[in-house]
């Protein structure tokens, strides 16, 4: 057996969370030159270019049973969080984007409840509360009114990351990794171009847009997404998912290192409940009453998708 290396796996989940980060500004910037579904199709036909690549032999074109047919399903989910976030990247902001897209942690649970019938711990039904005081921070929505377009959207994405994630523990066991990554972005990519006649077309490319594309497709659909697969088998879900808390920060950074501006004191304390919320949620409690570890408790516990 292959010893764990828990630290390199650390470090390497640090560099995925801080990629997925800095997609929130790379793609706000790609959206000036494209329509999302052009973006969209670019994107994932480099990412599943270069996943197929990787996979090598375990991307075998009769393997419909193992690889396939779980991708397809995968692909169909992926592509439902991408567009809700990158449509909502349209009006909303990358630090905004990004917290929100935080909240996948905290449905996972929830959505696992309901496709394993294994309750979540206590923890993961006070976090929604904080997480919601922290939405309605960041979004400056008020009861009387409706969330913003753009923000309502990115919500969505974090419902779909959820399912996604849920969905990936329950069929992705003994599958290839990277086999199983570049069928779904060929999903993602063919569902994108598909959608093209559907809608308004703009493109007006320009160097630093095809940098997008080639950034966003290797190394935060590809790249950061196997080594989220590989990190994650070396360290416990509940580590993994204090790491990926980390994303909104990261993507904070990069906002202010390109220039988009430093945070609002609302978007502040709005990121800061949710980020309480995603550790409440995912940080086991040392009380005397938590329960005792069941079978299924740790896909509850696990987390996966991120970036935009």
């Amino acid at each position: 057996m292959t010893p764990k290396r828990p630290r390199l796996a650390t470090l390497a989940l640090l560099g995925a969370t801080a990629v997925w980060g800095g997609t929130f500004v790379t793609v706000k910037d790609a959206l000036a030159q494209s329509d999302s579904f052009t973006f969209l199709l670019l994107r994932f036909s480099v990412g599943a270019l270069a996943a197929g690549v990787m996979a090598g032999r375990g991307l075998q074109p009769g393997d419909w049973g193992r690889v396939w047919r779980p991708g397809l399903l995968l692909g169909g989910l992926l592509f439902g969080g991408y567009l809700f976030q990158t449509l909502g990247l349209e009006t909303s902001t990358p630090a905004r984007s990004a917290f929100i897209t935080g909240l996948t942690v905290i449905f996972v649970p929830f959505v696992t409840w309901r496709v394993t019938r294994v309750r979540p711990p206590g923890r993961a039904f006070v976090a929604p509360f904080i997480a919601l005081v922290g939405l309605q921070r960041l979004t400056g929505f008020s009861w009387n009114e409706p969330i913003p377009p753009g923000d309502a959207l990115t919500l969505g994405c974090a419902v779909l990351y959820a399912f996604h994630i849920v969905t990936t523990s329950r069929v992705g066991q003994g599958v290839h990794s990277m086999a199983l990554t570049a069928v779904q972005l060929v999903v993602v990519a063919v569902l994108s171009g598909a959608c093209l006649p559907f809608v308004a077309r703009r493109f007006e490319p320009t160097p630093q847009f095809w940098v997008a594309v080639v950034f966003t497709g290797v190394m935060a659909s590809a790249v950061a997404i196997g080594v989220q697969v590989w990190a994650q088998g070396q360290l416990t879900a509940v580590r993994a998912a204090v790491i990926y808390a980390l994303e909104p920060v990261f993507a904070l950074s990069w906002a202010a290192m390109s220039g988009l501006g430093f945070p609002s004191a609302p978007e502040l304390v709005g990121g800061v409940f949710i980020l309480a919320a995603v550790l409440v949620s995912e940080v086991e409690w040392p009380v005397r009453w938590s329960r005792a570890v069941r079978p299924g408790r740790e896909a509850a516990n696990s987390s996966g998708e991120r970036g935009a």
